[in-house]
C-alpha cells in the first residue's frame, strides 16, 4: 500500500514538473505596460531572460492632414476638367410633379452625386457619371434602344430599370425608376446638360 502511495505521489510530481515545463515553453514570459523591463522566454529552454526593451503604452500615432496639389480635394471633379453637374438642377420640382404627381421631395446625395425624387411612394434617381455607355448597355439583362431629343438612349434592366444616354465628355445620364417616367426625366434634363 505504501509503494502504491509513493508511486502515485511520484506520478503527481512528474506531472507537475511537466506542466511547469509546458507553461514555460508556451510563452510564459511576462511584460508590463508601465515602462518597466520586459521578460522573454528562451525557446526550448524554459528559462526566462530579462530584456532591456521598454514596453510602454504612451506611444502616440500622429496622422498628418492630407495635402492636395491643387490646394483642395478633387475627388468629385472630372479628370477631363469639366465642371461637375448638379443633378438636382436638371429637373425642377414642378417638372417632377408633372411626371410623378403628388408632392415631390428632392434630395441630393453625395454619392455620384445623385438627385433623388420621391412622390406618392414612387422614387426616381438621377446621376451624371463618367462611365462608358457601351459596357453598361451590353452588360444589362435587357436593353431597349430609344431616341430622346435626338440622343441615342436605352432602357436597361439590371436589378431595376434605368434609362441611360451619353451626354458627351465621356459622361452618361442615368435615370433609375420605371422606364416611362425615366424617359420624361431624361427629356427634361438633356437641354440643361452642357455638351
Amino acid at each position: 500500500m505504501k509503494l502504491r502511495g509513493r508511486g502515485f505521489a511520484a506520478t503527481l510530481v512528474v506531472a507537475g514538473l511537466a506542466a511547469t515545463g509546458l507553461l514555460a515553453g508556451c510563452g510564459g514570459g511576462s511584460s508590463t505596460a508601465t515602462g518597466t523591463e520586459a521578460s522573454a522566454t528562451v525557446e526550448g529552454s524554459g528559462k526566462i531572460v530579462a530584456s532591456h526593451d521598454k514596453v510602454t503604452n504612451t506611444e502616440e500615432t500622429v496622422i498628418s492632414t492630407g495635402q492636395f496639389p491643387t490646394g483642395h480635394d478633387t475627388d468629385e471633379e472630372s479628370v477631363s476638367g469639366t465642371k461637375p453637374i448638379k443633378p438636382c438642377n436638371l429637373v425642377t420640382r414642378k417638372e417632377a410633379k408633372a411626371i410623378l404627381g403628388g408632392t415631390v421631395k428632392m434630395e441630393e446625395h453625395q454619392q455620384g452625386p445623385t438627385c433623388v425624387y420621391t412622390s406618392s411612394g414612387r422614387e426616381i434617381t438621377m446621376a451624371v457619371m463618367e462611365l462608358p455607355l457601351k459596357p453598361l448597355v451590353s452588360g444589362a439583362r435587357k436593353s431597349t434602344p430609344l431616341t430622346i431629343r435626338g440622343h441615342q438612349a436605352y432602357c436597361i434592366r439590371y436589378e431595376t430599370t434605368s434609362v441611360v444616354t451619353g451626354v458627351g465628355h465621356g459622361k452618361i445620364l442615368q435615370v433609375t425608376g420605371p422606364c416611362q417616367a425615366d424617359v420624361r426625366f431624361v427629356s427634361a434634363a438633356l437641354p440643361r446638360i452642357p455638351h
